[in-house]
């Protein structure tokens, strides 16, 4: 009896193994469907996409003073937040540094290979890939389809870094932070940290950063309709 249970978990872990990379690329077809849009709302967004910048440097600063240590973000409109800090003064000293760096034209600051851009895009290789995958398949007798598909999904994967880098230097950031100011820095509200209950217990090691933006032209927001609301 056992091992009639072993072989059928044996012959269940083999089996989904083989679909995997079948169905990590349905999956990733969905974000053809959601993640252009967002990025494209994000490009139109200067306020969002400084902020973002801003986050990303002050969390290379902190890792440059003390590497190894593991630090997450996430920007909005008003700042941005730092998860897994220690102190307030910390995190204030970091952005004001990451600010007067940025300002100073080390651009590079801006962009990490650890952004959720990256899954962004992992996600539409895979996508495009499988979409390629089964058109050539398809011309091809449809013999190669699953080993097309294999490829498509770890190529995507190969890629996706350096992709990431090209969306947060073009889409998602803007290193441009000559009328900026870091504000005030404070304990984050658990309310706003995205994470459901999670975020009271988050919020024990998160500090947001607000930061100020005198320049008139920050924000675009492109509407559906296509056009530009400042």
């Amino acid at each position: 009896m056992a091992l009639v249970f072993v072989l059928f978990v044996a012959l269940f872990v083999v089996m989904f193994l083989f679909l995997l990379p079948i169905l990590l690329s349905l999956q990733a077809v969905g974000s053809l469907f959601v993640y252009p849009r967002q990025l494209r709302a994000i490009l139109g967004n200067r306020l969002l996409r400084r902020n973002h910048a801003l986050e990303h440097a002050t969390i290379v600063v902190m890792m440059e003073r003390e590497p190894g240590r593991r630090l997450n973000g996430f920007s909005d409109d008003d700042g941005f937040f730092v998860q897994g800090v220690r102190s307030i003064a910390e995190v204030e000293s970091a952005a004001r540094e990451a600010l007067r760096r940025l300002r100073a034209g080390e651009k590079g600051l801006a962009v990490h290979r650890n952004c959720g851009t990256t899954i962004v895009a992992a996600n539409l290789l895979v996508a495009v890939f499988f979409l390629g995958a089964l058109g050539l398949g398809y011309a091809l007798g449809g013999q190669w389809l699953y080993l097309l598909i294999v490829g498509g999904v770890i190529l995507a994967f190969a890629l996706r870094v350096p992709l990431s880098l090209l969306l947060q230097r073009f889409v998602t950031t803007d290193a441009d932070l000559t009328n900026a100011e870091v504000g005030w820095v404070e304990p984050a509200n658990p309310t706003e940290l995205r994470a459901g209950v999670l975020g009271f217990l988050l919020a024990a090691s998160s500090v947001r950063v607000r930061v100020f933006h005198t320049d008139p032209d920050a924000v675009e927001i492109l509407r559906d309709d296509g056009a530009v609301v400042r």
